[in-house]
């Protein structure tokens, strides 16, 4: 599925089934790298784009930006199920939780029924918030 987020920032989204390769990830390119966030690992690595040009011209030609520092950001790894039931509890004891709201699960149902008709009609398909 390929969008275009309100703000103009162009997003694609790939959902496989059908690979035994279990691949949980988010990829965010920016103008100084990448951010790669592994949901199945709870792993969080920034690469850079490097300042040294590569000067093999073989192989400049398939590598794009040059490479800079990669970082893997040591975050809290809690269990998911866990924080899941957690934060429900917490909002059915009316203190602040961190759970998806109605609103947030209706767009959720509207996208993903969107992305059913632009398939089975083979046109883009424009959604605005009612």
């Amino acid at each position: 599925v390929v969008g275009q987020l309100s703000g103009g920032a162009v997003t694609s989204h790939l959902v496989n089934w059908l690979s035994p390769l279990k691949e949980r990830v988010t990829i965010i390119t920016g103008e100084r790298g990448t951010f790669v966030a592994d949901t199945l690992t709870a792993d969080l690595t920034f690469y850079a784009n490097g300042e040294i040009a590569t000067t093999w011209d073989a192989i400049a030609k398939f590598r794009g930006v040059s490479e800079g520092d990669v970082v893997r950001f040591a975050i809290a790894k809690p269990e998911p199920l866990r924080v899941e039931h957690e934060n429900f509890r917490d909002a059915v004891l009316g203190k602040d939780a961190d759970i998806v709201t109605m609103e947030q699960g209706l767009t959720t149902v509207r996208v993903a029924e969107a992305c059913i008709e632009s398939a089975t009609t083979g046109q883009t398909i424009s959604l605005t918030q009612a």
